[in-house]
């Protein structure tokens, strides 16, 4: 893990300027989440997200994060009984940079209201990295991402990974 770490803060400095790239424009992806929650009554979580990415100045971008989230309660006594998913509604804003070509690193935070029960809201912060796969289409590419998240009143602290597929570069 921690040479994971050192890479990605090395990686920034390995920059190349043989050819400039194509101007970014906006993008929208639209992705599957899976999420393995720590240190909480919560085992598993999956749900789906819509992203909107708009450049600022190079390589950093302002993005728009709605999703929605289902957790499954771990069989046990603290769930008092309940076994089905909780779900919830993750509506995040944050910056991506663009380390290299296809790698980028992103912090989001904002808002997570829970459509069960309480109808509680809670902040909510994630960290993480990404990478594009190609399509052999311009404009279009997959996005596999890794991230910490964390929300506000030891809610729930999780480790999650985002598959989607994007449209703009």
């Amino acid at each position: 893990m921690k040479k994971l770490i050192l890479l990605l803060l090395i990686l920034p400095a390995f920059k190349t300027y043989a050819q400039d790239g194509p101007k970014p424009s906006t993008a929208f992806s639209a992705g599957v989440e899976f999420g393995i929650p720590s240190r909480s009554l919560y085992n598993v979580g999956v749900g789906a997200s819509l992203k909107l990415e708009q450049p600022i100045v190079s390589p950093v971008s302002f993005t728009l994060t709605a999703g929605f989230s289902s957790f499954f309660c771990k069989n046990s006594l603290l769930n008092e009984g309940h076994s089905g998913g909780d779900i919830f509604v993750p509506l995040k804003a944050g910056l991506r940079y663009n380390v290299s070509s296809g790698v980028f690193l992103e912090a989001e935070a904002g808002s997570v209201i829970e459509l069960n029960y309480d109808k509680r809201r809670v902040f909510a912060f994630s960290v993480g990295p990404a990478i594009m796969i190609p399509t052999g289409t311009d404009n279009r590419n997959f996005e596999l991402g890794l991230r910490y998240e964390s929300w506000s009143a030891h809610t729930l602290q999780q480790t999650a990974i985002r598959f989607a597929y994007r449209f703009g570069r």
